[in-house]
């Protein structure tokens, strides 16, 4: 193609079609397809360096690996560049390409070539780069079988006489050990011998080699420790000594004596480098060394504090410094220097003033660094004007940054049980600060648990943490909270919403405390405007109905426990009254529960639970429904409208003991690490029965649980059997409200069944488990029903049979009254008879047909939105840009590393451990069979059938032979010494009567002859004459042996 675009014009073209880049892309792509089609080399070369810039872009070219492989193939240099560096960039998924497999013999062709000497020249150079170029590929496009195929050619080119060579060939080894770990136990010799090789730059990519795979697994290269040792103190070269301080400094946790060797040699190159980078790793090597150092007697070399201020000199430097990288690096050196030297900050004023002032830099990265080293500054003094200053930086902050302050100030405070923490007040302040933080959801669970800890550890902040807990709590409602939190308006209070279960718990838990925490002055607990007290505003604040079926209602968990805390506020209420009652000592109108603020309790109890027992969640229903079923049963009414505040009251203080014993007990205390180690060595307790549980119960608290009950008598003993109960039979529903239930020939009215009744009131009269009917006369009499009656009926056991007066429609020919009911109708239940369809097939072919299976259907990746490009009738898939599925992903490196790790250098080889070679597999040679007597038998019957079959030949008379078509025949045979007998006329064959003949005789213009027969009498003297002569040559051998 003479008109073709360069790569010149596809960048100029782009640059001048802004507003339509995509389409003028997408015909530069149909363009470069036409030209990879050319048989010309030239035009491909182009057209992949066009694909190549746009694959920069962006754009797939994966398409082409083909025509790439076919321009590496080219003889010249400068095409076979640009192949190669296609099939880098368009095998961008090797392991998936079936390309891949057509370069095995081409990069094995050129690996190889380059040892051949051209000779004309002497000279093997001009195949040198052509290597360099298959090396380079190899290394991007590096597959196992690829690394399997190659692997040999590359420990090979080790040995090649130039330098060129053997530093690509050695840096290609360790991309083929991350797609195939076993050649590097086959290569690791080899290898080895390279750090000793008289050229530096291979000895620098051995040293890098061996550095990166001593990252993965560094006991394999503890024996090369004295070579890296001997290249420490001997080389120059500041980089590949970067590579040595490295490596050994990874080989110092292996081997801790090696630490006090390399603590002078590391110390001397502080000292006299002036490069930035070595001096950093070594002094991060020294830090590494330093844990380490220990004698066997505990006591440490007498030159480590020198060593340590030499480091921490250096650090400071680069704290100090303009740059902001060199100060990145400085503060990383602090974070591995204080983790085995943790005072040093102590004694160094400068440097902490130099980490505090890295806090307000700009950059996110040097503040994260500076923030991780504040927690080996705090201590019992500066600690509360170190989180001062931090909480000032948390209203600053923003993102990620303000969640890694917010960890590293709980961090910081409860760090060995609190050591540092003297005032555990202030302490919950700091949560509660924490709390209304917005941006930090991720933290919410880590600030719960600490405020639980504290408040569940701490006696003497008990107290203010209820009360804390308690401004959350109330100021969540649309009245205006109390505490430090007045000021706030409603739009502005925000919570974490981990943290409302754990104030929630505090509160409930800690009940008893909450006359104490109300106490404090400027404090008003008013949740709305009906709130008759503290405890009415708090279970108006935990009960809220806006929290359950609201526009934004709390989480299920969040609601469980506001629930259950609930009734232990409740239960407090109740409680603190008795003990105002009993009390002498305290102030009356302090501590009473007015019966306006219980009467209120009641009220808002019964109201909401209902609402939450209705949840969709299972543990806010039973834990709703159990708590309104524990007020009914205790003698609060459904509905307090109709009752006084005196009523309610005084049957809030009848059952307060009763409650306290059920929800609080005791508070609950916490329990030492060592005690849980303890129950945890003893194992399970073992299994105790039902009446050992029920030794430590007081059952005088459930006063109310022994009056009788239509399934109880006043011993708590069952009324009739358990079995008796149907869960299938509905009550029916009379228009008057009543439910006749059926004993001894008589009824009694029973009102109807509502959602929650008062078992102690007339409601608790119903039938709660449904109609029980089963309960007849002859059950009341003390007849013993047999189990298969009781059972007949029931879905809820599986050798159940339907029940006959169960069904819901009457059988065929057989009216309402009749009881007699055969099988096949007591088969139909009230669920109906299945009846399935066959089809027209009948169930024994059915039975014989196998499903089919289902192909599934290819599921279209999803494109994620690039550059939108103009659609072409090509269906090949080369004008997508290319998404993260063409790239390798951090869990296959990750996978890559860890194979490479597993390697295991300090074994010897074994016998399977082969360098694996590239032979094709030769059939061996059968072996000679010797003829036996039965094979010689069985050849020479063979032989004599021959014989007979021939002779049988020549006594029949043979046919007329015609000649060949061209009539050659006299030529062939010579002239016939007999004269043919003449043939009948319709026998005697002529070329006008044989078309084959007429037809050559016609396409060549010759004039056939006759055709000349052989007559069978000449055949026989032949064959007579020939037997003669056998015979005269057998009788002269004969003479001959005489």
């Amino acid at each position: 193609m003479v008109f073709e675009k360069t790569l010149n014009d596809l960048v100029s073209g782009i640059r001048s079609h802004k507003r339509d880049t995509a389409l003028f892309i997408s015909q530069s792509i149909a363009e470069i397809k036409n030209e990879l089609q050319s048989p010309d080399f030239f035009t491909k070369s182009n057209a992949l360096q066009k694909l190549t810039f746009l694959q920069m872009m962006g754009y797939t070219m994966s398409w082409a690996a083909f025509a790439a492989v076919e321009v590496m193939s080219s003889p010249r240099f400068a095409l076979k560049r640009v192949g190669y560096l296609a099939a880098c960039q368009g095998l961008d998924q090797p392991e998936n390409s079936p390309v891949v497999l057509l370069t095995t013999n081409l990069l094995q062709k050129e690996l190889r070539g380059a040892n051949v000497v051209n000779t004309t020249t002497g000279k093997g150079g001009e195949n040198i780069y052509h290597a360099g170029l298959a090396i380079n590929c190899l290394s991007n496009i590096a597959t196992e079988d690829l690394g399997q195929a190659l692997l040999p050619e590359l420990l090979h080119m080790l040995n090649h006489p130039s330098p060129y060579i053997r530093k690509k060939a050695l840096l290609c080894l360790y991309k083929v050990f991350l797609k195939y770990p076993q050649g590097l136990r086959l290569s690791y010799d080899k290898i080895k011998l390279c750090l000793e090789d008289p050229h530096p730059s291979v000895v620098s990519c051995a040293v890098n080699v061996i550095t990166e795979l001593a990252e993965k697994n560094p006991k394999n290269y503890l024996p090369l420790a004295p070579a890296f040792f001997k290249l420490l103190t001997s080389s120059a070269n500041n980089w590949m000594l970067i590579k040595v301080v490295k490596l050994l400094g990874s080989l110092v946790p292996e081997e801790p004596r090696l630490a006090r060797k390399l603590l002078e040699p590391l110390s001397g190159m502080v000292k006299s480098t002036h490069a930035k980078s070595l001096l950093y790793e070594s002094v991060h090597a020294i830090t590494l060394c330093l844990p380490y150092v220990k004698k066997a007697d505990g006591s440490q070399p007498a030159n480590i504090p020198n060593v340590v201020e030499l480091c921490v000199e250096t650090l400071r430097s680069f704290v100090s410094d303009s740059d902001q990288n060199l100060k990145y690096l400085g503060l990383v050196g602090f974070g591995s220097l204080l983790l085995s030297q943790p005072r040093v900050l102590h004694s160094h004023p400068e440097c902490r003033g130099l980490i505090l002032t890295c806090l307000s830099d700009e950059d996110v990265t040097i503040r994260t660094r500076a923030l991780g080293l504040l927690k080996f500054m705090a201590t019992k003094r500066n600690l509360v004007d170190l989180i001062s200053q931090l909480l000032s930086h948390v209203e600053a902050a923003s993102g990620e940054y303000r969640c890694q302050l917010v960890e590293e100030i709980i961090r910081m405070c409860s760090s060995n049980k609190y050591e540092l923490v003297m005032d555990f007040s202030w302490y919950v302040d700091v949560l509660v600060i924490l709390a209304g933080v917005r941006g930090i959801d991720n933290q919410g669970e880590m600030i719960a648990k600490q405020w639980m800890d504290v408040a569940w550890r701490v006696l003497p902040v008990r107290c203010y943490a209820v009360r804390r807990s308690l401004e959350i709590l109330i100021c969540r409602g649309p009245g205006v909270g109390g505490g430090n939190i007045d000021d706030a308006k409603e739009g502005d209070r925000h919570f974490l919403p981990e943290v409302l279960p754990a104030a929630a718990w505090i509160v409930g838990e800690y009940s008893q405390l909450i006359p104490d925490g109300v106490d404090e002055e400027g404090l008003n607990t008013t949740f709305d405007a009906s709130s008759k007290g503290p405890y009415h505003a708090l279970i108006q604040a935990l009960t809220a109905p806006t929290d359950a079926a609201g526009m934004n209602p709390l989480p299920c968990p969040t609601q469980a426990v506001f629930v259950q805390n609930a009734m232990k506020v409740f239960s407090a209420a109740c409680q603190r009254n008795v003990e105002t009652q009993n009390s002498h000592g305290m102030s009356v109108e302090k501590l009473v529960c007015s019966d306006e603020e219980l009467h209120a309790c009641v009220e808002t109890l019964m109201k909401n639970l209902v609402i939450y027992a209705e949840s969709t969640d299972p543990e806010v229903k039973e834990r709703a429904f159990t708590s309104y079923q524990l007020l009914l049963s205790i003698g609060f009414p459904s509905s307090t409208s109709f009752a006084t505040a005196a009523a309610t009251a005084s049957t809030c203080r009848g059952a307060a003991v009763t409650l306290t014993y059920l929800l609080t007990p005791e508070p609950m205390k916490p329990i030492s690490a060592k005690a849980q180690k303890r129950l945890a060595a003893e194992g399970p307790p073992s299994p105790v029965s039902v009446r050992d549980l029920e030794k430590g119960v007081d059952w005088d608290v459930f006063w109310f649980a022994k009056e009788e009950t239509p399934w109880f008598d006043k011993d708590g003993n069952v009324k009739g059997s358990v079995e008796n109960i149907s869960f299938t039979k509905q009550l029916s529903n009379s228009t008057s409200g009543e439910v006749k239930k059926e004993a001894v020939g008589t009824t009694e009215p029973i009102p109807a069944m509502q959602p929650f009744g008062d078992i102690s009131s007339a409601v608790a009269e119903q039938v709660p488990f449904g109609n029980v009917s089963h309960m007849t006369s002859g059950a009341s009499m003390g007849q013993a029903p047999s189990s298969s009656n009781q059972r007949v009926g029931d879905p809820f056991y599986l050798n159940s049979r339907p029940s006959p007066t169960n069904a819901l429609f009457p059988s065929k020919g057989t009216g309402m009254e009749g009881g007699a009911v055969d099988a096949t109708n007591a088969a139909t239940t009230r669920f109906g008879v299945l009846t399935l369809d066959s089809g027209g097939e009948s169930e024994e072919d059915s039975g014989m047909k196998q499903k089919k299976k289902k192909k599934k259907a290819k599921k279209i990746p999803k494109q994620r939105p690039g550059v939108a490009i103009a659609d072409s009738d090509d269906e090949d898939d080369d004008h997508v840009p290319r998404t993260k599925r063409g790239s390798i992903g951090k869990g296959d490196r990750a996978k890559e590393f860890a194979n490479l790790a597993l390697v295991d250098l300090t074994t010897p080889l074994g016998e399977d451990d082969v360098m694996p070679r590239n032979e094709h597999y030769v059939v061996p040679d059968r072996p000679p069979v010797r003829p036996d007597a039965a094979h010689q038998k069985q050849k020479k019957r063979k032989k004599d059938k021959e014989k007979k079959k021939s002779s049988r030949k020549e006594k029949s008379p043979t046919a007329a032979v015609t000649g060949d078509l061209l009539g050659f025949d006299a030529m062939s045979f010579g002239a016939p010494a007999v004269a043919p007998a003449p043939l009948p006329a319709a026998a005697a064959p002529t070329p006008s009567s044989n078309p084959i003949n007429s037809a050559f005789d016609d396409l060549l213009g010759l004039e056939m002859p006759p055709s000349v027969e052989a007559p069978a009498v000449i055949q026989a003297d032949e064959a007579k004459a020939r037997k003669a002569a056998k015979k005269t040559s057998k009788k002269a051998k004969k003479k001959s042996k005489q």
